[in-house]
Formats: structure tokens, C-alpha cells, sequence
């Protein structure tokens, strides 16, 4: 029996068996109901069952008749404002990807650092990582794969045969710069978005997670993991000497993509506009002064949201004209973004987001999650950081199994249930649970970036293993390191369980 299909009847029996099973003290029947559905949606996600966004609809078609939430309340999860933030940050990104302006920023960074081995690998990282930001992890490492190639094919002949080498460490080193890249923004990965949706759906009365918020956790993060990271590696594969060639080679790629286009000029400035409206929409406090933002200053405030911004800026690539000739027989010039290319945007990952919120609107509204709380209060007697490291540790090595955002749709419902059965703030694990959903090192299932450079055929199994285990436990410490040194401040957490928790 394979695995999908193991899958599919364990899920199926572990949801039959819990919906008879006789009601759990203190759990409503709903709460038991919506535990059924979601242990049925864990198998299916982990086994991929069936394809992973389709499990994501699964709460539209059980939650209503199983009295978990009503048909309306259920569908209003996939309208939630995250979903819309993503969906209008992909078509963006689209729009950078189509005008192949990612392909320069990466070539112009790569040619600024330098052509030594150690120079070249650093400058591959840093140009994945920072398009990881804003595009698909996996667009980003196809789109860097090439070009990694292109240098590769530089290396003297016996050197290419290698099963180890330069050539390993550079594909694994983009592959690895992309996820943690994707950590630095909240469109960056969809755990992210995962970890802030849930929350909010948990707990109404909890303060927003803002783009400039998290951001201002997530940029420290990638500044400081990413020089570790490459200094692991090097270190790993004794990287040393020069690259001949490599200069040429970079020359020629961006002689390959001629003058700046009209095009990417214009999608770069709605991406500058959207970053902006982002950052400065919130009061950015500096010191003892405070920066009013855009929202405060226009009396707006409340009323509008990050996907407000996503959306002007979307809006903005179907109205501006890229500047390329009339297609023929055409009244109108070519925008920036069609509907076309529009339409290929990775859908299926927003509903996998959207399913997430679901579970835990279930678990909110049965009071599911106040059941496992209970049922978890025995942590509170170990030290929060001892706790911490575990979910960190659990986490990561898990997702190189699981797809991260099955995983943190998973997992952060139940991290805040625990957190507060322990008398800790949720934040306190769901954050560093959500970052550890995205270091995974280990297996090409990992993360999509880690497929990508396994499938160039330039990587043993065997060595992404044993490299990317090291690099796991270095994830560990430093995602626990940097949740005390940087996310307590930022996010301003108390320890306590907080009102808006309570």
C-alpha cells in the first residue's frame, strides 16, 4: 500500500473512530467533531492523499453539517484579509518575475560582490535571499538555478563529475538562502501569514501582526543566519580558490538581458510604492520620537489593512502601461500585468493558508482549544526556553516530511493551546514555531527550494542529509537565541498570558 493511500484510510478511520468515540470530559461535541475533521486534514496534508490544496476545502464541506461552524462562517476564512494580501503580493511578484527584474537585481549583486568561490557563494545567497522576500520561494530557485549552472560550468572537468565539491555546495546554498529569506517579510513564506491569520482568528483582541512588525523581526533573522549559514558551508565543503570565468559569465547574463526596459522600470516603482505603503503605514516609533504613518496621517487608521496596500499596488500593474508595442489587432498597449499571467499564481497555497484559518476558527469556536489547553498544563513547570527549544527542534526536523504550511496550520493552534495552559503569552511559541517551520535542510520534501536543486542532479542524497542535519541544529539554537533577543522586544512580550489571551 502506498503512501497516499495509507494516508487516505488512516485519515479516514481517525476521523470515524473520534466522531464515535464518547464525548471527552469538558469537550463539547462540536470541539470533538472539529478534532475529527482536523485529525482527518493532518493525515491527508502529511500523506498528500489527496493534493494538499484540496485538503484545504475540506472544512467547507464538514465544519456546517457537523455543527463545528456555519456555512457562512466557515467561507469567510478564505476571504480573510491574509488570503487577499498574499494573492495580491503573488500577482506582484508575477509581475517582477514576467519583466525577469529579479534576474537583474540578482546578476547586479552578484557582479558587485566579488568572483572568488567564497565571494561567489555569498553573493548567490544574499541575491536569493533578498528576492526570497517578496517572490516564491520556489520561483526564486528556479530562477537561480540557471544561473548557478552557468558558473558551475566554469569548474574544471573533474571537478563537474565530483559527488562533492563546489558545485554541491552551491546548489545547496541556494537552495538554503531561500528559506531563510522567506522568513524576512510576511509574504516572504506562507507560514508566516499562517502564524498571523491563526492568530488573529484565535484570539480577536490580539495585537496586529503588521508587515513593518514583522518585518522588523524577520530582517535581524535573515542578517544574522544567513553570513552563518554561509560560513557553515564553506566551512563544510572547504571552499577556497577562484572561479574562472565567473566574471564573464556574469557579464554575459546581463548583457543576455540588455538596457533596463520601460517595463521594469515602471514594475519596479509599484514594487517601491507597495514596500512603502507597507512599511510606513503603521506609527513607526524611533527612540523617543514617533514617525506617524500614512493610515494616521490620512485619518484612515484602522480602517485599512496591509492587503489594502497589496491590493492598490496589484490594481496599479493592470492600469500602467509596460511600454511594449500594441499586439496585433489591439486597440489598447500592453499593461504591466494581464489576467493571463495573472491567473498562474500559485493558488493552490493561498487555500492551503485558507483551510489553516479554518481549523483554527474551529478550534476557537467549539472551545477545542481551551480542551487541550487544560489538557497541557502540565508544561508549566518547565522553563519556557526549555520548551521552546523543543517545539523549535520538533518543528523543524518535522517539516522535512511535511509541507511547512500543512505543518504550521497544524501546529499553531495547538502551540497556543499549550502556551496557555503553561501561563505563557502564545507568542512565546508560535513564533518561534512558525520561523522553525521553515528551516528545514535536510531532504529534498523538505521545502520546495531544496527539490529544486536536488532535481539539477548535481547533489547526492546522502551529502544534502549529513550537511543539512548540522545545518538544522544551527537553525535551533539560533531561531531560540534570536526569539529572546529579538522578538520579545519587538513584539513587546510578557511572559504572562495576556488579556487578550485570557
Amino acid at each position: 500500500m502506498n503512501r497516499q493511500r495509507f494516508g487516505f484510510f488512516l485519515g479516514v478511520g481517525l476521523f470515524l473512530l473520534i466522531l464515535l468515540l464518547p464525548t471527552a470530559d469538558g469537550l463539547s461535541r462540536a470541539g470533538q467533531n472539529a478534532a475529527a475533521v482536523t485529525a482527518l486534514m493532518a493525515c491527508w496534508w502529511v500523506t498528500e492523499a489527496i493534493p494538499i490544496c484540496a485538503t484545504a476545502f475540506v472544512p467547507l464541506a464538514l465544519f456546517p453539517p457537523l455543527g463545528i461552524l456555519d456555512a457562512k462562517g466557515t467561507a469567510l476564512n478564505f476571504g480573510h484579509y491574509f488570503v487577499v494580501m498574499l494573492l495580491c503580493a503573488l500577482i506582484i511578484a508575477k509581475a517582477i518575475e514576467n519583466n525577469e527584474l529579479h534576474k537583474r537585481i540578482a546578476l547586479n549583486i552578484i557582479k558587485r560582490i566579488g568572483v572568488s568561490r567564497r565571494r561567489m557563494m555569498f553573493s548567490c545567497m544574499l541575491a536569493t535571499a533578498l528576492l526570497s522576500m517578496w517572490l516564491s520561494n520556489l520561483a526564486v530557485s528556479l530562477m537561480m538555478l540557471p544561473i548557478g549552472v552557468a558558473l558551475l560550468n566554469r569548474l574544471p572537468e573533474e571537478e563537474k563529475t565530483a559527488s562533492d565539491g563546489y558545485q554541491t555546495a552551491l546548489m545547496l546554498s541556494i537552495a538554503y538562502a531561500a528559506s531563510i529569506g522567506g522568513v524576512g517579510t510576511l509574504v516572504g513564506t506562507p507560514p508566516n501569514l499562517v502564524f498571523a491569520g491563526i492568530l488573529r482568528n484565535l484570539y480577536p483582541e490580539s495585537p496586529e501582526i503588521s508587515f513593518l512588525k514583522w518585518m522588523m523581526f524577520g530582517l535581524p533573522l535573515v542578517a544574522i543566519f544567513l553570513p552563518i549559514c554561509w560560513f557553515y558551508m564553506i566551512s563544510y565543503f572547504k571552499v577556497k580558490g577562484s572561479l574562472p570565468g565567473s566574471r564573464e559569465t556574469v557579464a554575459h547574463e546581463l548583457q543576455a538581458l540588455g538596457p533596463m526596459t520601460d517595463a521594469e522600470k515602471r514594475t519596479a516603482i509599484v514594487c517601491l510604492i507597495t514596500i512603502f505603503g507597507w512599511v510606513f503605514r503603521k506609527d513607526l516609533p524611533i527612540g523617543s520620537v514617533t514617525i506617524p504613518g500614512w493610515a494616521s496621517l490620512t485619518g484612515l487608521n484602522d480602517s485599512v489593512n496591509d492587503a489594502t496596500v497589496a491590493a492598490f499596488g496589484m490594481i496599479l500593474l493592470f492600469i500602467i502601461p509596460s511600454g511594449k508595442p500594441k499586439a496585433s489587432g489591439s486597440a489598447f498597449s500592453p499593461k504591466l500585468m494581464n489576467w493571463e499571467s495573472a491567473s498562474t499564481v500559485p493558488w493552490g497555497v493561498i487555500m492551503i493558508i485558507a483551510g489553516g484559518y479554518c481549523i483554527a476558527s474551529g478550534f476557537s469556536a467549539t472551545g477545542l482549544t481551551d480542551w487541550i489547553g487544560a489538557k497541557l498544563g502540565f508544561i508549566n513547570g518547565f522553563p519556557v526556553l526549555i520548551i521552546v527549544l523543543l517545539i523549535v527542534l520538533a518543528l523543524s526536523f518535522l517539516t522535512e516530511v511535511n509541507s511547512n504550511t500543512a505543518t504550521s496550520n497544524i501546529f499553531n493552534p495547538v502551540l497556543a493551546s499549550m502556551a496557555v495552559a503553561g501561563a505563557i503569552n502564545p507568542l512565546l511559541l508560535m513564533i518561534p514555531g512558525t520561523v522553525a517551520c521553515s528551516c528545514a535542510f535536510m531532504l529534498p520534501s523538505g521545502t520546495g527550494p531544496n527539490s529544486v536543486v536536488f532535481a539539477s542532479g548535481k547533489i547526492a542524497l546522502p551529502t544534502m542529509a549529513r550537511c543539512g542535519f548540522l545545518l538544522n541544529l544551527i537553525g535551533v539554537l539560533l531561531v531560540t537565541t534570536i526569539m529572546y533577543l529579538i522578538a520579545i522586544p519587538v513584539f513587546d512580550i510578557v511572559r504572562e498570558v495576556p488579556d487578550w489571551a485570557k
